[in-house]
């Protein structure tokens, strides 16, 4: 069982709110088609996307929509243990929001739910992304992608390339806003306490749909590969170590 979730966030003035969960629906529904094509003895199904998830460092702009993290937890488990109850065994839960709490949720949940049921289940893109896996494999761009965070180029890109109508234009014009959000100093900070007034941090200007393409295609490439793996009883890529200390340093969540 895939079940998507993401939240409906603020991607600076050029995105729509619905940029993660577009994505997260969108590369969702290639992964299980992969999945099919290289197992055909299994039948991948799909839960209805669930749009929420804690995004904190997007407060305070309109379209951004914040539930707790314990929220979270509470939906995954909820969720996977009704459907458990029915004999379900296998589940890939599908986000491309990356903010640590919401993932802290996602994985407490995981955590409990394996304890009490005999189910497998995994969250791909966060260990892939938290490895830094697309900075070693993307193409060749000309600059600097490392802090391209939220808003950015690599979002902009993808947005370009699955809706473009979806786009505003003034993303053309929009000048580079570069902050480390994984800083010490970012901690439990806004995206506009840290300077990002218009809600986006990255380069977005740089934005083409070549990358845009490419980038999809990496996400549905790591979903599909997890769940074969999965499937196929071989160990998944776990969250690296200092990410998993980032999120329990996050007691206030």
């Amino acid at each position: 069982m895939f079940i998507p979730i993401s939240p409906l966030e603020e991607h600076g003035p050029h995105l729509p709110i619905g940029t993660d969960l577009l994505t997260t629906q969108d590369t969702t529904r290639e992964a299980m088609r992969l999945v099919q094509k290289r197992k055909p003895e299994i039948l991948p199904l799909l839960h209805p996307a669930i749009p929420l998830g804690h995004t904190g460092m997007a407060q305070g702009f309109p379209g951004t929509i914040s539930v707790p993290v314990k929220t979270i937890r509470t939906i995954i488990m909820d969720t996977v243990s009704s459907l458990a109850a029915y004999k379900f065994r296998y589940f890939v839960i599908c986000t491309f929001h990356m903010d640590m709490g919401h993932l802290k949720g996602i994985y407490a949940a995981m955590n409990k739910i394996t304890k009490t049921y005999p189910v497998k289940i995994i969250e791909p893109w966060g260990p892939y992304f938290y490895s830094q896996e697309v900075e070693r494999r993307e193409p060749k761009v000309g600059f600097d992608t490392h802090l391209e965070i939220h808003g950015c180029f690599r979002e902009t890109s993808m947005m370009t390339y699955q809706y473009p109508y979806l786009v505003d234009p003034i993303y053309k014009t929009l000048p580079p806003m570069v902050y480390d959000v994984y800083s010490p100093k970012a901690l439990g900070k806004t995206f506009k306490e840290v300077g990002a007034t218009e809600g986006y941090i990255g380069s977005p200007a740089q934005a083409n749909s070549d990358y845009g393409r490419w980038y999809f295609q990496e996400i549905v490439e790591t979903v599909a590969n997890a769940t074969v793996d999965m499937l196929e009883g071989r160990a998944t890529r776990d969250l690296p170590a200092k990410t998993k200390m980032a999120m329990r340093s996050m007691f206030w969540l």
